[in-house]
């Protein structure tokens, strides 16, 4: 389920059962110590997210990108974060969409354009979500997180997305082409030194990939070797096998804190 605090609307991360897309509410650790009791105005913030949540996929079940930018305006104006919009709703619909397609509720060409509805959303979007980022965020040729698809997975929106969330939470991320090979890709992470490298995996038959790519990280030096974790559509649905050298993970919100 994805976690919205009930109090200043922003996305706190997933809990079990990841396959569950509905969104469930707590209190921030910020807003904890603020706040005594439950009001009828929390319940509706919490009506509020929900219905953000229902109205844009509607929306990109009818490819209307013109009701996305009405449903985006009028969350933002109710307190709802540009860059919580992409990380606790857009990305979850990927992962919905990507089901109802695997189930047969979807055809190829329906999931291609709910995708494309998504990537427009995106460029909709990423442009408000600058303003979530903390000030005194400096960019820097090395990065804490350095985020990759496992190779055979195209779609890059998703780590797009979470690289954007992370960097609103004062990580630096940045994102490797998938498309370089394991001397490439150890080439880059000399150079950006990160502190986790971020494989995401769509389909359980990529784990031979990842580990190829784990055990050349487990190569390097210590003093520049990253901590290898994977994350994504696979390892949600605990499709994917312990990979020796590395952790799964569920929940995107885990990522906080790691990095110190």
């Amino acid at each position: 389920m994805l976690k919205w605090c009930s109090y200043c609307q922003q996305f706190l991360g997933e809990v079990p059962d990841y396959e569950d897309l509905a969104i469930t509410h707590g209190m921030c650790t910020a807003c904890h110590p603020k706040v005594l009791d439950f009001t009828q105005s929390d319940f509706a913030r919490a009506d509020l997210l929900k219905g953000v949540q229902r109205k844009l996929f509607d929306a990109g079940r009818r490819n209307d990108l013109k009701a996305a930018e009405k449903i985006v305006e009028d969350a933002v104006k109710a307190n709802i974060r540009p860059v919580d919009i992409l990380i606790g709703i857009v990305a979850p619909m990927l992962y919905q969409i990507g089901e109802d397609w695997k189930k047969g509720i979807l055809s190829v060409e329906a999931e291609h354009q709910f995708t494309a509805f998504c990537e427009k959303t995106f460029d909709l979007i990423a442009p408000k979500a600058t303003g979530d980022m903390p000030a005194n965020f400096t960019r820097s040729n090395e990065t804490d997180v350095l985020l990759m698809n496992a190779p055979g997975n195209e779609h890059t929106l998703a780590i797009r997305i979470l690289a954007l969330w992370l960097v609103s939470k004062g990580m630096r991320a940045q994102i490797a082409d998938a498309h370089r090979n394991l001397d490439q890709l150890v080439t880059l992470v000399s150079a950006t030194r990160p502190k986790m490298l971020l494989i995401s995996m769509a389909l359980a038959e990529q784990r031979r990939d990842v580990i190829a790519i784990t055990q050349r990280i487990a190569e390097l030096p210590k003093s520049i070797r990253p901590k290898v974790i994977v994350g994504g559509y696979a390892v949600k649905l605990g499709l994917v096998p312990p990979i020796p050298g590395a952790d799964l993970m569920a929940d995107i919100s885990s990522l906080l804190g790691r990095a110190d």
